[in-house]
């Protein structure tokens, strides 16, 4: 963990998040009338967020890999199959769309934002730190996969 940035676990981030979110939806104006359509937003939120994440985890223990983002020197492969070969982090993105799904719900135009916030800062002090540590354990082979398959989507 020495190499990266972020100080808290990636699902801790994820709840600040999701708290901050609900609390500037109280406390700030800018409330939005989406005509009961929040709640889909939500459910596919958490539908499509849960199979990103899900599949994500499914396939690093399929090659037998540490799913721990606070580990992620011990990565003993490459996965670059499934959603995979979609995204280099279906783990976060299915966070990602969760919080978005949260976000439109609360129905304030500042909640979304906040939201993307969140892909910000995992960003920058996860999925970077990620990568250096990737690239210099993997070299050529992560670097053709990084040039192939988006960070996001």
């Amino acid at each position: 963990m020495s190499n990266l940035e972020l100080r808290f676990p990636p699902i801790s981030v994820f709840a600040g998040f999701a708290v901050l979110i609900w609390v500037a939806a109280i406390v700030l104006p800018g409330d939005v009338n989406l005509h009961g359509a929040e709640t889909a937003f939500l459910v596919i939120g958490i539908g499509a967020g849960g199979y990103f994440g899900i599949t994500g985890l499914s396939e690093f223990r399929r090659a037998r890999t540490t799913t721990s983002p606070s580990h992620p020197e011990n990565a003993s492969a490459i996965v670059t199959e499934g959603v995979y070969s979609k995204t280099r982090n279906p783990m976060y993105l299915g966070l990602q769309l969760i919080l978005l799904g949260w976000a439109v719900f609360q129905g304030n135009l500042f909640a979304i934002p906040l939201a993307l916030g969140f892909a910000a800062y995992i960003t920058a002090f996860q999925i970077k730190p990620e990568e250096a540590l990737l690239e210099e354990n993997f070299g050529k082979e992560y670097l053709a996969y990084k040039a192939r398959v988006r960070r996001w989507m």
